[in-house]
């Protein structure tokens, strides 16, 4: 039935016939930045490497020298035992035949059990001394009479695997939906097809985080940074609550000690505000966060002793969490790219499946770090205030 109006006609009784005054832009209120996968709003952050893999379940071997350095473990050693303890799975890192000092004394290792070792005291004519639990051991190599060999310390090389995951959606969309024009969208199937990409996009971001190495029959998903990094997991919450040079440079002093290091802290930005603050010491140590002509800037990474070192604001972060990871190192082994596949047609509706299948590779986790508990709304330490 056709619209009524009254006599005299006004503009406001022709809500039919008015076209309603909308923008032509839609916002997107959803986040669109993919740091770790695709390098966007990642302060510069270089996109994770990408690898081929052709299997759903992949491998990778680590290796390791031994460094024959170490701690005591056993309280307290007199001058004149002949045994004792060293740091939980050090024991490996010594043979019998090998000389170690510790403090101004050289001892002769003549058995290794376990983490326990059997030594002479006052080789290479030390004077024997007493020593306690945390002393450094460090190995001097063999001393043994000419013509005799020592033995050597092997570690088998550790094989390590993930699984590749399915990420998946399916778009269902009828060709009168497809015709009908609408404000803002070119193209009803393009804008959806922006959408299904990017929400998959943010699902293997998270993956990349979080993601769990799991299979049962053909359902399987794969491992992120959290599953891998296990060796050096710091809880703040104990300790400090922030992310500071000094906290930054402890654990690098960790990675370092295990023959390695982690070249950028991925994190929530509100995490690296103890490394943007202008006031204590902190300052110096980080990159210049002033331009004379652009007034403060935020810092994109810290320097300390050990080098520099990016901080990569991710969005998918936990609030409390921060990885400290070597971009060479975690690597994203692609098993079938992201695709569109149209699927058959129901009635009237275009059917379009899209899918991808990957995994994450983490080597070195003895390199890397894990802060848990940290607690942007805590009171800056003192010397920041």
């Amino acid at each position: 039935m056709a619209e009524v109006a009254t006599n005299p006609l006004n503009s406001t009784h022709l809500s039919v016939e008015t076209k309603i005054n909308i923008d032509e832009l839609i916002y997107m209120l959803n986040p669109d930045d993919l740091p770790l996968l695709g390098g966007v709003n990642s302060d510069g952050f270089p996109v994770v490497p990408r690898q081929p893999v052709d299997n759903t379940v992949f491998y990778w071997l680590e290796d390791e020298f031994l460094t024959p350095r170490t701690t005591v473990a056993t309280a307290t050693v007199t001058n004149v035992a002949t045994s004792f303890d060293v740091a939980a799975g050090a024991g490996e890192r010594f043979a019998a035949g090998d000389a170690i000092s510790i403090g101004d004394e050289v001892l002769y290792i003549s058995g290794v059990s376990n983490d326990t070792l059997t030594v002479s005291r006052g080789a290479a004519g030390t004077t024997a001394a007493a020593f306690v639990a945390g002393a450094e051991v460090v190995g001097l190599g063999t001393l043994l009479a000419e013509g005799s060999i020592g033995d050597e310390q092997f570690s088998g090389r550790t094989k390590l695997s993930n699984y590749t995951q399915i990420w998946t959606s399916k778009i269902q969309i009828t060709r009168t939906a497809q015709r009908i024009p609408k404000y803002g969208i070119a193209n009803e199937l393009a804008r959806q097809t922006r959408k299904i990409m990017l929400a998959e996009g943010v699902n293997m971001e998270q993956s990349a985080l979080y993601g769990v190495k799991y299979q049962s029959g053909a359902t399987r998903s794969t491992g992120g940074l959290k599953q891998f990094i296990t060796t050096n997991t710091f809880n703040n919450a104990a300790s400090g609550d922030w992310l500071t040079v000094g906290e930054v440079e402890r654990v690098q002093q960790i990675a370092y000690d295990a023959g390695g290091q982690f070249t950028a802290i991925v994190s929530n930005p509100a995490n690296f505000a103890a490394l943007n603050n202008l006031a204590g010491a902190e300052r110096i140590q980080t990159v210049t966060i002033e331009d004379e002509r652009r007034g403060r800037r935020r810092a994109t990474s810290v320097i300390t002793e050990f080098g520099e070192v990016l901080l990569v604001r991710n969005r998918y972060c936990k609030a409390a969490d921060a990885f400290g990871i070597n971009r060479e190192n975690v690597i994203y082994r692609v098993f079938q790219p992201m695709i569109m596949q149209p699927l058959a047609k129901t009635d009237d509706k275009d059917n379009y499946m899209f899918v991808a299948e990957g995994g994450f590779e983490v080597k070195g986790e003895r390199h890397m770090a894990r802060w848990t508990g940290l607690d942007s709304t805590a009171s800056l330490p003192t010397d920041l205030v």
